[in-house]
């Protein structure tokens, strides 16, 4: 490699005095490129691990920066002569990408996206909180439509159940505004207290029950009838069915 280096570099001397504007030609261009590949070359031949166990296996070389660029170059070149449309069209995108400054550095652009990332992750978890929070206020309102409306029991679709109960609670709503307030409680009138003749006969038969204002009427009326032979202690004692069924003989016998 270092001999034809050195050829080339003889040769392009030797144009260069032949030529006057060489060093401004295509061949000048071609022969610098070739005079750099060689000593690229030379490091890296000189470099390359040597596999003495598979002598016809291929070896593996890491390429460098420069290596790469050089090769994109010389592609370029070649692309020119073969295709000059598609090479100048190539070269107006490279000059638009240095012109707006868009290139970046890899690791600048790696920071960035983690950037971008952490951001993502931050406005990720604020709306988990906001679900979190809209789902309690969801169970707090399940829950008060539940104890205003548990004649309706809880199903699969708890909110096809919600719905349900909303429109059951506003037809109840609106049956009691169309029937009206209920009407106030009326203080207890003679025929209230003083029971009938078949209220007597039910509370005789266990069937029914004296309210307090009856009970007391009772016990002063089977005191009388019974000539004061039980106090209104002793009456009570024996219960509703033993005092009504004592008015009920006593108005018999008579």
């Amino acid at each position: 490699m270092k001999d034809l280096r050195s050829l080339l570099i003889d040769c392009r001397i030797e144009l260069r005095k032949l030529a006057r504007d060489f060093q401004k030609t295509e061949l000048c261009e071609r022969l610098d490129l070739a005079i750099q590949q060689a000593a690229n070359a030379g490091p890296a031949a000189a470099a390359e691990p040597v596999n003495e166990a598979a002598p016809g296996a291929p070896t593996e070389k890491a390429q460098t920066v420069s290596q790469v660029a050089l090769a994109w170059q010389t592609a370029a070149r070649d692309l020119k002569f073969s295709d000059p449309a598609i090479h100048a069209r190539l070269g107006e995108k490279v000059m638009r990408l240095l012109g707006s400054k868009t290139l970046a550095d890899p690791a600048t652009e790696i920071l960035q996206l983690e950037a971008m990332l952490k951001e993502a992750e931050g406005r990720l978890a604020s709306k988990e909180q906001a679900m979190k929070a809209l789902e309690v206020e969801r169970d707090a309102l399940l829950g008060a439509l539940a104890s205003a409306a548990p004649a309706l029991k809880d199903g699969g679709d708890r909110l096809a159940v919600a719905l349900a109960r909303v429109a059951w609670l506003k037809a109840a709503a609106e049956k009691a505004a169309v029937a009206g307030p209920a009407p106030a409680k009326r203080a207890p009138e003679p025929q209230d207290t003083v029971p009938t003749s078949e209220l007597l006969a039910a509370v005789a038969a266990g069937a029914a029950v004296l309210s307090k204002e009856q009970r007391e009427w009772c016990v002063g009326e089977a005191m009388v009838l019974t000539g004061f032979q039980y106090t209104p202690v002793e009456l009570l004692e024996q219960g509703d069915a033993a005092i009504a069924r004592r008015i009920v003989e006593a108005r018999k016998g008579a």
